[in-house]
């Protein structure tokens, strides 16, 4: 796989507060990322319906923690998450 383009994974940590405890984001470092579009069956099967906006990322090492991304520029959500050999599959 060609990992050529960039990701920032956002973090998440929980920290004592006074009164309770507080959610903190805190953003990585940028990570090596490959981007490829999802074929109709991956859409189907994990949304139920198709769009061409939706891609995936497969970005190296094993990387678990994190709820949203920052790729190219933009904030993102994340569908799904999949591990697979040394790398992990972010559904977008």
């Amino acid at each position: 796989m060609i990992y050529n383009d960039r990701v920032v994974l956002i973090l998440e940590t929980t920290e004592k507060d006074f009164l309770d405890q507080q959610v903190m984001k805190k953003k990585s470092a940028p990570v090596p990322c490959m981007m490829s579009l999802l074929n109709t069956n991956e859409q189907m099967v994990m949304f139920g319906n198709y769009r061409t906006d939706r891609f995936k990322l497969h970005v190296q090492g094993f990387k678990t923690g994190f709820s949203e991304i920052e790729y190219q520029g933009q904030r993102r959500k994340i569908s799904g998450l999949k591990h697979y050999r040394n790398s992990t599959v972010i559904y977008v």
